[in-house]
């Protein structure tokens, strides 16, 4: 009988401490991605090289984040997905500067190659009429 609660006693305590030890896992990762987020939220622009850096932590957060969503709590969820709102917000943003520079300058392009094909082709028929 002594055996059996001396057996019980240390199953709940191993349980105890590994309850804390995921607790702990999960509040380091909330607290990683808090600041995660509130350094991406705070960058007023980005660099490529910069973006692509912060783009490989993210997936390396979502990688911790899959592993440990089944210990975290509703609200932790729930602020993790606030938090990543914020940081996808925060890259459409330096992603459709991108686009709208490219577009800009792609509509730069297009500009002079039509300049230069109604040129072409206005010298064309001048010259064939005249």
């Amino acid at each position: 009988m002594k055996r059996i609660t001396l057996i019980l006693m240390a199953l709940m305590c191993l349980t105890v401490a590994n309850a804390k030890v995921q607790d702990s896992d999960t509040l380091k990762f909330m607290n990683a991605y808090r600041e995660f987020a509130a350094f991406v939220v705070a960058q007023p622009s980005f660099t490529k090289s910069m973006a692509d850096s912060l783009i490989a932590r993210q997936d390396t957060l979502m990688m911790q984040y899959r592993k440990l969503k089944p210990q975290l709590t509703n609200r932790q969820v729930e602020e993790y997905n606030t938090l990543k709102g914020r940081y996808t917000k925060k890259m459409l943003g330096y992603r459709g500067d991108r686009i709208g520079a490219g577009v800009e300058a792609a509509g730069d392009s297009i500009a002079n190659a039509a300049g230069r094909v109604g040129s072409a082709i206005g010298g064309f028929f001048n010259g064939l009429f005249k």
